[in-house]
């Protein structure tokens, strides 16, 4: 299953936060992205996505959770992925 958002667009500074027009992707879909990924990790038997060893799953997405933690907050105020 995808948990990137839906209808985002990839690119290499700001993945995933704007849509293909450019336009920030919504406070409500960010926050729901966000709580996707934390209910799967809070799923795992272990700290990481697959359990106790990383995976290729951890690698990919740890990039894009320390990026959002500075970018979120600059898109939507209260938007804060720490809390």
């Amino acid at each position: 299953s995808n948990i990137f958002p839906k209808r985002s667009r990839p690119s290499s500074r700001a993945a995933f936060l704007f849509q293909y027009n450019g336009d920030p992707l919504s406070k409500n879909t960010l926050q729901k992205t966000l709580l996707e990924t934390n209910d799967l990790l809070e799923s795992s038997p272990g700290p990481f996505f697959c359990g106790n060893d990383i995976t290729a799953a951890d690698v990919a997405w740890a990039p894009f959770l320390e990026r959002y933690r500075y970018q979120l907050p600059c898109l939507h105020e209260g938007l804060e992925p720490e809390s």
